[in-house]
């Protein structure tokens, strides 16, 4: 099942409005579950809030010009490590935030193997 409409939710509450059925009801008529139906109309009392709340956690770094900066600089150098990446980027984030940001573009990243070099093999 997925995410419900701000539409959905704003039908399901009038519909318990206009009273004759139960949250039980108008929760299966609209395809939540009552738990969920339970949240929406405390929201509406409590609030007047019958869309979606604000979702939790911080705004993306890379975005809009700095987005571009990085891949600019992963394109003059697709070889960097994540430290030289971060240093070419400006002070608008660190290592981690540009290796979470390569993740989320699905783009591959210079690795290090923490174990010592073959001293026989290409060195």
């Amino acid at each position: 099942m997925g995410i419900a409409s701000s539409d959905t939710r704003r039908r399901a509450l009038a519909a318990y409005e206009r009273g004759g059925k139960t949250q039980l009801e108008v929760a299966a008529i609209f395809g939540v579950t009552l738990r969920t139906f339970q949240r929406w109309w405390r929201a509406w009392r409590q609030e007047g809030r019958d869309a979606p709340g604000k979702r939790p956690g911080r705004p993306r770094t890379f975005v809009g010009s700095a987005e571009l900066r990085l891949r600019q600089a992963l394109a003059a150098q697709p070889d960097a490590t994540l430290h030289e990446l971060a240093e070419r980027v400006g002070s608008i984030a660190c290592h981690t935030t540009v290796h979470r940001a390569l993740q989320r573009w699905d783009l591959p990243l210079k690795k290090r193997h923490c174990e010592r070099q073959s001293k026989t093999g290409p060195g």
